[in-house]
């Protein structure tokens, strides 16, 4: 036997939970890197840790365990060392333009994460990190934008590592249970025309996955409560932005405290009180909840002041359509508070995009049989119309309002109803250039 030379062995790793120690050594200057050791102050999942109180993991342990994850898919896959080494870096950068509280400042800024990240990518410090760590910026660029097809290992909605890591690691920091395994997803995934797939005797594997990143979406992500402090949470930053005149791309390079102490400190009354709201657990509730047609009955009315209607389809979808713009919602929110006799602020709208980013993708099925290579939805009709149930049973629109005003507005709930239509049939189009609410920071 020959002793195992110490030329193999990592010089340095990380421990995060749900993965092996990860071997961090042949990244070091990338990781060191300012930019990216500001992913240690943002949470993962933004606010929802005033819902979930273990969910204050961030952005830096996530990337650490995508790469763990990519690490183990380039030993089963067999990558060339240089292939390899870039896919794994990649898998470091992915989320590298994420801005404070992740997904849940983005709907207010100019721009995406994505955007940003490239942008950051291109700046003279960090190209000298990816030098030193013998990587290509070119070759980083192809991956992200899907030129180089290797990158969907990290990407793909359903296989990627950034998908297979966030999902147990959420589930684990909410306190779910009932994780799906995902090694041997890993093991079988291939590459068919450049798209992941997963082999077929493992088809029910990743629709196990696909149901649980649905009760995810259910019972954590679209929680009505984490919708709720979310919404408020973004009215205090636009509230704060209006009153501040400062240029929003500025919060882009803010940690999570450093937003937190900002609305704190900042120049709106209306947006401390917001932000003071979130913290003192002095939340909004739910007054008026729209739901889709037949849907209505899963909405818990009991011992509630609560009024829940129901909405066609093509209804439901007009109006996330039209108020896919924070800008508008706001203008909204107003235009209804006045109407019932409530200041700003204090009517808000918990809404989530109907049918928009949430039911998983179609995934490709790798198959050696007769038929060939398939895609899952057109196949199991049943596993995707289960899949559509879930989302309508969680779909709703919220309007909220602070605890003693709820029963009042409720007794007005034909009124905002009006007057949601009324306003609704002012706008034609999608408002040009505003920024979608992106679910309210729905994980994506």
């Amino acid at each position: 036997m020959h002793a195992l030379s110490s030329q193999h062995l990592p010089i340095k790793s990380v421990c995060v939970p749900l993965s092996p120690p990860v071997d961090i050594s042949r990244f070091l200057p990338l990781i060191d890197h300012p930019e990216f050791q500001k992913l240690k102050w943002r949470k993962q999942l933004g606010v929802n840790y005033l819902v979930f109180p273990g969910a204050v993991h961030t952005r830096f342990e996530h990337t650490i365990g995508v790469l763990g994850l990519t690490q183990r898919l380039v030993k089963h896959q067999g990558l060339s060392r240089e292939a390899g080494h870039h896919l794994c870096a990649f898998a470091l950068v992915h989320d590298l333009g994420h801005g404070p509280f992740s997904h849940q400042i983005e709907p207010i800024l100019t721009g995406t994460h994505h955007a940003r990240g490239r942008a950051l990518l291109g700046t003279e410090t960090m190209t000298r990190a990816l030098d030193a760590c013998g990587l290509d910026p070119a070759a980083l660029e192809a991956l992200g934008d899907d030129r180089d097809p290797l990158g969907r290992f990290v990407s793909d909605r359903n296989l990627g590592t950034d998908k297979l890591d966030y999902l147990l690691r959420d589930a684990l920091h909410i306190g779910f249970t009932g994780m799906p395994e995902i090694e041997k997803v890993q093991l079988y995934t291939v590459l068919v025309d450049g798209v992941p797939a997963i082999e077929e005797k493992f088809t029910e594997d990743i629709k196990r996955i696909q149901k649980f990143y649905s009760y995810l979406h259910q019972h954590g992500y679209l929680n009505k409560t984490a919708l709720s402090v979310q919404r408020l949470f973004q009215r205090a930053v636009q509230e704060e932005l209006e009153a501040s005149g400062i240029d929003s791309d500025r919060l882009w390079a803010m940690t999570d405290p450093e937003l937190i102490g900002w609305l704190r400190h900042g120049r709106s009354r209306r947006g401390r009180a917001l932000i003071e709201c979130c913290h003192s657990r002095d939340f909004h509730r739910s007054a008026l909840v729209i739901k889709p047609e037949g849907y209505g009955f899963v909405e818990r009315c009991s011992g509630k002041p609560v009024a829940v209607r129901e909405w066609s389809s093509a209804r439901l979808r007009r109006f996330s359509r039209v108020y896919s713009c924070c800008e508008r919602v706001r203008e909204l929110e107003d235009a209804l508070a006045a109407s019932v006799g409530l200041d700003r602020g204090e009517l808000l709208f918990a809404a989530m995009p109907f049918f928009d980013k949430l039911i998983p993708r179609d995934v490709r099925i790798f198959s050696n049989g007769k038929a060939g290579n398939f895609w899952l939805f057109e196949k199991d009709r049943d596993h995707y119309r289960s899949l559509e149930g879930d989302y309508l049973r969680t779909f709703a629109i919220r309007v909220i309002v602070p605890p003693a005003s709820r029963a009042a507005v409720v007794r007005k709930a034909e009124e905002l109803v009006a007057g949601i239509d009324a306003e609704l049939a002012k706008h034609s189009e999608p408002a040009q250039g505003g920024r979608g609410r992106d679910g309210q920071g729905i994980r994506q």
